[in-house]
Protein backbone atom coordinates (compact mmCIF):
# COMPACT_ATOMS: atom_id res chain seq x y z
CA UNK A 1 0.00 0.00 0.00
CA UNK A 2 2.98 2.33 0.96
CA UNK A 3 4.38 1.68 -2.58
CA UNK A 4 1.26 2.60 -4.19
CA UNK A 5 0.96 5.76 -2.19
CA UNK A 6 4.59 6.71 -3.43
CA UNK A 7 3.47 6.20 -6.99
CA UNK A 8 0.57 8.74 -6.16
CA UNK A 9 2.86 11.36 -5.05
CA UNK A 10 5.20 11.15 -7.49
CA UNK A 11 2.47 11.33 -10.35
CA UNK A 12 0.65 14.34 -8.18
CA UNK A 13 3.73 16.24 -7.77
CA UNK A 14 4.68 15.88 -11.38
CA UNK A 15 1.03 17.55 -11.96
CA UNK A 16 1.82 19.94 -10.13
CA UNK A 17 5.08 20.70 -11.35
CA UNK A 18 3.70 21.16 -15.18
CA UNK A 19 0.85 23.01 -14.00
CA UNK A 20 3.04 25.76 -12.50
CA UNK A 21 5.13 26.07 -15.19
CA UNK A 22 2.04 27.05 -17.42
CA UNK A 23 0.63 28.96 -14.44
CA UNK A 24 -0.17 32.80 -15.67
CA UNK A 25 -0.38 35.28 -12.49
CA UNK A 26 0.33 38.57 -11.39
CA UNK A 27 2.71 38.49 -8.69
CA UNK A 28 3.01 41.36 -6.63
CA UNK A 29 3.85 42.18 -3.01
CA UNK A 30 0.67 42.69 -1.30
CA UNK A 31 0.22 44.10 2.26
CA UNK A 32 -2.12 43.11 4.97
CA UNK A 33 -3.66 46.71 4.95
CA UNK A 34 -3.87 46.49 0.51
CA UNK A 35 -5.05 43.22 0.16
CA UNK A 36 -9.19 42.89 -0.32
CA UNK A 37 -9.46 39.27 -1.39
CA UNK A 38 -8.15 36.62 0.82
CA UNK A 39 -8.27 33.05 0.63
CA UNK A 40 -7.33 30.72 3.55
CA UNK A 41 -6.31 27.15 3.29
CA UNK A 42 -6.15 24.89 6.02
CA UNK A 43 -6.07 21.04 7.25
CA UNK A 44 -8.58 21.08 9.82
CA UNK A 45 -6.70 18.51 12.40
CA UNK A 46 -8.58 19.53 16.05
CA UNK A 47 -10.55 22.14 17.93
CA UNK A 48 -7.85 24.76 18.82
CA UNK A 49 -6.69 24.42 15.05
CA UNK A 50 -10.19 24.86 13.73
CA UNK A 51 -10.54 28.46 16.58
CA UNK A 52 -7.43 29.73 15.67
CA UNK A 53 -8.28 29.52 11.89
CA UNK A 54 -12.16 31.04 12.71
CA UNK A 55 -10.11 33.66 14.20
CA UNK A 56 -7.99 34.62 11.67
CA UNK A 57 -10.83 34.61 9.28
CA UNK A 58 -12.84 36.89 11.63
CA UNK A 59 -9.77 39.82 11.87
CA UNK A 60 -9.06 39.54 8.00
CA UNK A 61 -13.26 40.20 7.79
CA UNK A 62 -12.99 42.67 10.62
CA UNK A 63 -10.26 44.77 8.58
CA UNK A 64 -12.77 44.98 5.50
CA UNK A 65 -11.33 42.28 3.66
CA UNK A 66 -13.64 39.54 1.65
CA UNK A 67 -12.54 36.25 2.74
CA UNK A 68 -13.01 33.12 1.12
CA UNK A 69 -12.21 30.06 3.28
CA UNK A 70 -10.77 26.19 2.42
CA UNK A 71 -10.59 23.08 4.68
CA UNK A 72 -9.28 19.79 4.29
CA UNK A 73 -10.70 17.25 6.59
CA UNK A 74 -8.45 13.49 6.23
CA UNK A 75 -11.37 11.76 6.57
CA UNK A 76 -13.66 10.05 4.63
CA UNK A 77 -16.96 12.37 5.50
CA UNK A 78 -16.80 15.80 6.73
CA UNK A 79 -18.66 15.85 10.35
CA UNK A 80 -21.69 17.52 10.53
CA UNK A 81 -19.95 20.38 13.04
CA UNK A 82 -17.92 21.89 10.39
CA UNK A 83 -20.40 22.24 7.65
CA UNK A 84 -22.40 24.44 9.61
CA UNK A 85 -19.98 27.11 9.31
CA UNK A 86 -20.85 30.13 7.64
CA UNK A 87 -18.05 31.15 5.07
CA UNK A 88 -16.64 27.94 5.19
CA UNK A 89 -16.57 25.21 2.41
CA UNK A 90 -14.86 21.92 3.33
CA UNK A 91 -13.59 18.97 1.57
CA UNK A 92 -12.66 15.05 2.15
CA UNK A 93 -10.58 12.08 0.99
CA UNK A 94 -14.16 11.01 -0.71
CA UNK A 95 -13.73 14.67 -2.64
CA UNK A 96 -10.22 13.96 -4.39
CA UNK A 97 -9.53 12.06 -7.34
CA UNK A 98 -6.67 8.78 -7.39
CA UNK A 99 -3.97 11.63 -7.84
CA UNK A 100 -5.32 13.37 -4.61
CA UNK A 101 -6.68 16.33 -6.61
CA UNK A 102 -9.67 17.56 -4.99
CA UNK A 103 -12.78 17.51 -7.25
CA UNK A 104 -15.61 19.69 -5.71
CA UNK A 105 -16.65 22.95 -7.60
CA UNK A 106 -15.66 25.13 -5.19
CA UNK A 107 -12.31 24.34 -4.97
CA UNK A 108 -11.56 24.84 -8.96
CA UNK A 109 -13.54 28.27 -8.38
CA UNK A 110 -11.05 29.28 -5.42
CA UNK A 111 -7.88 28.42 -7.38
CA UNK A 112 -8.91 30.27 -10.65
CA UNK A 113 -9.80 33.22 -8.33
CA UNK A 114 -7.13 35.97 -8.56
CA UNK A 115 -6.98 36.61 -4.60
CA UNK A 116 -4.67 39.43 -3.66
CA UNK A 117 -3.49 37.49 -1.03
CA UNK A 118 -3.14 33.58 0.10
CA UNK A 119 -2.65 32.57 3.49
CA UNK A 120 -1.76 28.98 3.82
CA UNK A 121 -2.68 27.78 7.80
CA UNK A 122 -1.72 24.36 7.32
CA UNK A 123 1.71 23.27 9.77
CA UNK A 124 2.24 19.54 7.46
CA UNK A 125 2.46 18.89 3.46
CA UNK A 126 -0.95 17.36 2.29
CA UNK A 127 -1.00 16.79 -1.02
CA UNK A 128 -4.64 18.44 -1.47
CA UNK A 129 -3.70 21.98 -0.25
CA UNK A 130 -0.28 21.55 -1.73
CA UNK A 131 -1.79 21.34 -4.94
CA UNK A 132 -4.38 24.07 -4.52
CA UNK A 133 -1.90 26.48 -3.12
CA UNK A 134 0.81 25.72 -5.64
CA UNK A 135 -1.20 26.56 -9.02
CA UNK A 136 -3.50 29.24 -6.90
CA UNK A 137 -3.37 32.41 -9.57
CA UNK A 138 -3.48 34.43 -6.00
CA UNK A 139 -1.26 37.81 -6.51
CA UNK A 140 0.66 36.79 -3.10
CA UNK A 141 0.91 33.45 -1.46
CA UNK A 142 2.16 32.88 1.86
CA UNK A 143 2.52 29.87 4.60
CA UNK A 144 4.57 27.77 6.94
CA UNK A 145 8.12 27.59 5.72
CA UNK A 146 8.69 23.91 6.35
CA UNK A 147 5.41 23.91 4.73
CA UNK A 148 4.77 25.92 2.28
CA UNK A 149 8.81 27.44 1.54
CA UNK A 150 8.38 26.32 -2.65
CA UNK A 151 6.03 27.98 -3.80
CA UNK A 152 5.23 30.64 -1.10
CA UNK A 153 6.07 34.16 -2.13
CA UNK A 154 6.41 34.57 1.82
CA UNK A 155 7.21 31.64 4.10
CA UNK A 156 6.78 31.88 8.13
CA UNK A 157 9.07 30.15 10.14
CA UNK A 158 7.42 28.92 13.18
CA UNK A 159 10.80 27.12 14.94
CA UNK A 160 9.64 25.27 17.80
CA UNK A 161 6.05 27.21 18.04
CA UNK A 162 4.24 25.70 15.15
CA UNK A 163 0.80 26.22 16.21
CA UNK A 164 -2.06 27.84 13.75
CA UNK A 165 -2.55 30.87 16.30
CA UNK A 166 1.53 31.47 16.42
CA UNK A 167 1.59 31.41 12.59
CA UNK A 168 -1.47 33.73 12.06
CA UNK A 169 0.30 36.39 14.36
CA UNK A 170 3.65 36.20 12.08
CA UNK A 171 1.82 36.25 9.21
CA UNK A 172 0.20 39.31 10.10
CA UNK A 173 3.13 40.68 11.99
CA UNK A 174 5.20 40.84 8.44
CA UNK A 175 2.78 41.63 5.84
CA UNK A 176 1.91 44.76 8.43
CA UNK A 177 5.35 46.02 8.67
CA UNK A 178 6.43 45.05 4.82
CA UNK A 179 5.04 48.27 3.30
CA UNK A 180 4.59 48.39 -0.20
CA UNK A 181 4.46 52.28 -0.53
CA UNK A 182 7.60 52.19 1.21
CA UNK A 183 9.62 49.67 -1.15
CA UNK A 184 8.32 51.17 -4.16
CA UNK A 185 10.82 54.60 -3.34
CA UNK A 186 13.65 52.44 -3.25
CA UNK A 187 13.11 50.53 -6.60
Amino acid sequence: MAFLQGIRNKIGYFIIKRKVRNLSRNKEFINIADAGKVGVLFKQTDEENFEAVQDCVRMLAEGGKQVFVIGYVDSKEIPDFYLLRKGFNFFCRNDINWYGIPQPAFVNDFIEREFDLLIDLSLDNVFPIDYIFAISKARFKTGEYAVRAEHADLSIDTGLNRNVGYLTQQIYHYLSILNKKQQNKYE
